[in-house]
C-alpha cells in the first residue's frame, strides 16, 4: 500500500513538473536578448533585415522554418518560411538575415500538344 502511494506521488510529481508550459514570444531568449530594434520587430510579429533566425522564430510561433541550403562554410544559408500571411525566403549570411525575398508560385506549365 505504501508503495503504492509512492509510486504514485511521484508519477504526479513528474507529470506536473514536465507539463508543457506555453512560452510567450516577450519570455524567449531570442527576445531577451535582442536589439531593440529587433525586440520592436518581434512584437510587431514581423520578419527582417537584421534579424536572426531565432529572433524570426520567436517573432511568427504560427510560421514554418524549413532550412533549404547551407554553404560548405556554413556562412550562408537560405531558408523558407510559411505561415500565415508569409510565404518568403530569408537569405542569411553570418547568422543574420541578409535579404527577404517573397516566395512566388511558378506557373504552371503548359503541356506541349505534339
Amino acid at each position: 500500500m505504501v508503495r503504492r502511494f509512492i509510486l504514485l506521488m511521484t508519477i504526479g510529481i513528474l507529470a506536473i513538473g514536465c507539463s508543457a508550459q506555453k512560452v510567450t514570444r516577450y519570455e524567449t531568449m531570442a527576445y531577451k536578448s535582442a536589439s531593440p530594434e529587433n525586440k520592436l520587430k518581434i512584437e510587431q510579429g514581423k520578419i527582417d533585415v537584421g534579424m536572426s533566425i531565432k529572433e524570426c522564430k520567436a517573432s511568427c510561433f504560427e510560421c514554418q522554418f524549413l532550412r533549404k541550403f547551407t554553404s560548405t562554410k556554413g556562412d550562408y544559408q537560405l531558408w523558407e518560411v510559411t505561415g500565415p500571411g508569409k510565404d518568403l525566403y530569408l537569405h542569411v549570411q553570418n547568422g543574420r538575415i541578409e535579404k527577404v525575398s517573397v516566395n512566388t508560385p511558378l506557373p504552371p506549365r503548359r503541356k506541349s500538344g505534339r
